[in-house]
């Protein structure tokens, strides 16, 4: 039991890191990017902090005070002019014309699509997990596995007890290595018992399952009830690397920006939330999820939620980056500057809100995940 326990929360531990480093990295990538923007456009920038304070070291160079802090949650940038200061100063924020505060504003939401975009490409350099097809060059794919993907409903399988996510490791003693003669092999068993092996957390186990033909399903040909896929690691060349990232992340914003879309109409019809939704509770179970996959899955998770926090950043909501781009283009219509108390008001209370939403959001996933939080511990 102690031995178990030991096991479990080192098991914890690593997941509690892996999703601080994760966080704090995207956030940090999205400072960074605003900071490198300002500086690069001559606006002078107060304070560059690593984590949040209370502050541990700093030090002011060029202008700029480099600070080290406690907590370890990404980072901030405070920009001169920022909070509308300064605004007869030629290096502050306020003072510059709409297109560079836009361009400052917008650099964050671009460095957290370039990080997701790099990542991608050291995947695909190196080893992506993806699912295999016949439109796959298996010269590159380094290793594989067949995984169930579904279970039909009240079909054999389901009362097996397997589980989407299982791999399939033989079946009578025959390795599966293509998915196509697994099904051809259960077809021609119909009404017979056949022995499946299967592996779930490295453990392998062994069920007793017999074909039947489901005519809802498939009409004459005996099946066990599994939908299966391929999943491998894919290595690229570097050229074809870059290319094959380059698509992957417009393949991911492009469904990001539809997703988003569907839930605002959700939202709007009064459908709910729905259960694909989540907040920081739903991060730290797939972060665990990730960390016992290996660290190809670590970082293709870091990648697609770089990619959510630009497309989230740049949704035009008080106290979000495109909720303030908002206000430079009505600027620019008006050829006068908002009220600054009228902004302020304006991102506070959109601030206010976002904070109502992720407690929500946070007690919808509590409910949802129910004893996986701390499931690094049971285990």
């Amino acid at each position: 039991m102690t031995e178990k326990f030991v096991d479990g929360s080192y098991h914890m531990l690593l997941t509690i890191i892996a999703f601080i480093l994760i966080l704090g990295f995207l956030v940090l990538v999205h400072e960074l990017g605003h900071f490198i923007m300002a500086r690069r456009l001559g606006v002078a920038v107060e304070e560059f902090g690593l984590g949040f304070p209370p502050k541990i070291w700093s030090r002011l160079w060029r202008g700029t005070k480099y600070s080290l802090n406690l907590i370890p949650l990404g980072g901030f940038v405070k920009i001169k002019g920022e909070e509308g200061g300064a605004s007869e100063e030629r290096d502050s924020f306020s003072s510059r014309p709409v297109w560079q505060r836009t361009v400052i504003v917008m650099a964050g939401v671009v460095m957290n699509v370039l990080a997701g975009w790099l990542i991608l490409a050291v995947l695909f350099s190196t080893s992506v997990p993806m699912e295999i097809t016949a439109n796959t060059n298996r010269a590159y794919v380094r290793s594989s596995d067949v995984v169930i993907a579904d279970i039909v409903p009240n079909s054999p399988a389901e009362a097996t007890g397997l589980k989407e996510g299982d791999k399939v490791m033989s079946i009578d003693g025959q390795q599966i290595k293509q998915i196509e003669d697994f099904q051809a092999y259960v077809a021609a068993k119909a009404g017979s018992s056949v022995k499946l092996a299967y592996s779930r957390d490295n453990v392998e186990t062994i069920v007793m399952v017999i074909p039947e033909v489901i005519k809802e399903v498939e009409e004459g040909r005996a099946i066990i009830g599994l939908e299966l896929a391929e999943l491998g690691l894919v290595r690229f060349p570097v050229h074809r690397a870059v290319i094959a990232s380059a698509k992957a992340t417009s393949g991911y914003l492009s469904r990001i920006v539809l997703t988003l879309g569907s839930l605002v109409k959700q939202i709007v019809i009064g459908q709910g939330l729905g259960e694909n939704l989540g907040g920081p509770v739903a991060i730290a179970v797939a972060t665990n999820d990730m960390v016992d996959l290996g660290w190809p899955y670590a970082l293709l998770f870091t990648a697609v939620l770089s990619f959510n926090l630009a497309i989230i950043n740049i949704f035009p909501f008080p106290a979000l980056d495109g909720g303030r781009i908002v206000f430079f283009i009505v600027e620019k219509i008006r050829g006068k500057p908002s009220r600054r108390l009228v902004e302020d008001w304006f991102h506070r209370a959109g601030f206010v809100l976002l904070m109502l939403f992720a407690i929500f959001i946070t007690y919808h996933d509590i409910m949802r995940f129910g004893g996986r939080i701390w499931s690094a511990i049971a285990n």
